[in-house]
């Protein structure tokens, strides 16, 4: 989207609160932030008075909110790439890269995109340049790098972790300039992921697990059904075998702004394995079932009611404790690997910490690798 994720970054770069803004142009904050996230269009006297507001030319971004809305109408329609062309031509200048051609049509039966050979199968590398493992040693308190994700696990040697914990960032947080990814479209985004995996793959265990918690959104108002796009390409592409699909039921909920679609209020958590003879600790399912039920009698369901936790960090969420207790408690064995390739602020490293395992967290931001070491700081130094 050119206009909304345009004057969501403005917002962003000047330090601007989305109740200052609203106030500005007349509307209250959640219609203003259906602007930010395309779902409405603002007024043109709107767009006037947000240019004034953020001190840029009221032309450029008239411009820009006019064309957004050109693209809209024939983003979806099949005659779309030729109607840019004809466009083009007319105006004798380029779309946005993002924008060249539509992502997925209403009338196309069969998927359109190819994905890059590397997003299938890890890249090989001679093994002297991969030895982080080696390097760690035996030291219990997890090791955070920054660095890109891809990059990071390219050093990670063949089948030597134990089990994998993350959730990447989400799709529309893409342009913060805080996050690993930044691909400019959905189809990018999930190859961009898809490549991930490929290394997660050749680094797990061949009795590893991966469990990997992802988030949908919408674009151009509709549900793009992002954890499905990437778990059926990583199932058909790469091999993975899929265990359970766990529905992450957030009970507080989370604040939508959208009135023509039910607020979202779960996630899912996949639980993949590279063979069905995969480390399971059974006693632990039912030992630690109290997490995500109240009975210890029987196996655990597949529908986790496990509220969220909050962060100081704007728009950025904190994964709850209690969701990755339960995935590296049962699938990770005592003084094991867990890996995060997206840790954030370190949930996942501090669960494995709490469990005798050793972990590894990779982040592209510094400050919330800062803030994954001040929670392990808190903790008594030895796990004996």
């Amino acid at each position: 989207m050119l206009f909304s994720e345009h004057i969501r970054n403005l917002r962003k770069q000047q330090g601007i609160m989305q109740r200052e803004l609203a106030k500005a142009i007349g509307v209250d904050i959640p219609m203003y932030c259906r602007f930010e996230h395309g779902e409405r269009r603002p007024k043109r006297a709107q767009v006037v008075k947000l240019a004034k507001k953020f001190k840029v030319n009221p032309d450029e971004l008239v411009a820009l909110w006019l064309a957004e809305a050109a693209w809209t109408d024939i983003a979806n329609d099949p005659m779309a790439d030729r109607a840019s062309q004809l466009l083009l031509q007319q105006m004798g200048g380029e779309l946005p890269d993002n924008q060249h051609k539509t992502q997925t049509s209403k009338h196309t039966t069969q998927a359109t995109t190819t994905v890059k050979p590397e997003a299938i199968k890890a890249v090989e590398l001679p093994a002297c340049e991969r030895t982080l493992i080696k390097s760690l040693g035996d030291n219990p308190l997890p090791h955070y790098i920054q660095g890109d994700a891809l990059k990071v696990m390219r050093t990670i040697e063949d089948e030597s972790i134990d089990c994998i914990v993350t959730t990447p960032p989400y799709w529309n947080l893409r342009n913060y300039n805080t996050e690993s990814i930044r691909a400019r479209s959905i189809n990018d985004f999930v190859e961009q992921l898809l490549m991930v995996m490929a290394e997660a793959k050749r680094v797990l265990k061949p009795g590893g697990s991966l469990w990997l918690n992802m988030a949908d959104a919408y674009e151009r108002r509709a549900l793009q059904a992002l954890p499905w796009r990437l778990a059926i390409q990583m199932i058909d592409l790469q091999g993975w075998i899929l265990r359970n699909d766990v529905v992450w039921n957030k009970p507080t909920g989370t604040f939508d702004s959208a009135i023509d679609h039910l607020r979202n209020v779960h996630e899912f958590l996949f639980h993949f394995v590279k063979s069905t003879d995969f480390y399971c600790d059974e006693e632990a399912w039912r030992r630690d079932y109290g997490i995500v039920s109240h009975s210890v009698e029987i196996m655990p369901a597949d529908v986790w009611d496990i509220a969220p936790e909050k962060s100081d960090i704007e728009r950025y969420r904190v994964a709850p404790e209690r969701l990755y207790r339960l995935p590296i408690a049962v699938t990770c064995p005592r003084g094991g690997i867990v890996l995060d390739p997206y840790c954030g602020t370190g949930t996942t490293c501090k669960v494995a910490y709490d469990l005798n395992c050793r972990s590894i967290g990779i982040d592209v931001n510094g400050d919330r690798l800062d803030r994954a070491r001040r929670r392990i700081e808190q903790k008594p130094l030895s796990l004996f």
